[in-house]
């Protein structure tokens, strides 16, 4: 059985992802303006910035959803 902790750690990180996903098909201006995504965009291209935070995006949900398959002892 998943202790509070370990829950709230689950949500975060599956909205987290969720936000993720969603700036990358919205194209959200506010997500690609930050420092780091800014930095990604000019070397790599704004079409393959967004693939890279969709795939991040993806990458927690399927971290979260391992939270819940196996709980960290």
């Amino acid at each position: 059985m998943m202790e509070l902790g370990l829950w709230i750690m689950t949500i975060f990180t599956g909205l987290m992802g969720i936000g993720g996903i969603w700036a990358a098909i919205s194209d959200a201006p506010s997500v690609f303006q930050s420092r780091k995504i800014a930095f990604l965009e000019h070397r790599i291209g704004h079409a393959s910035s967004r693939f890279v935070v969709g795939i991040g995006g993806l990458l927690l949900i399927l971290l979260a959803i391992s939270f819940v398959i196996f709980p960290p002892m």
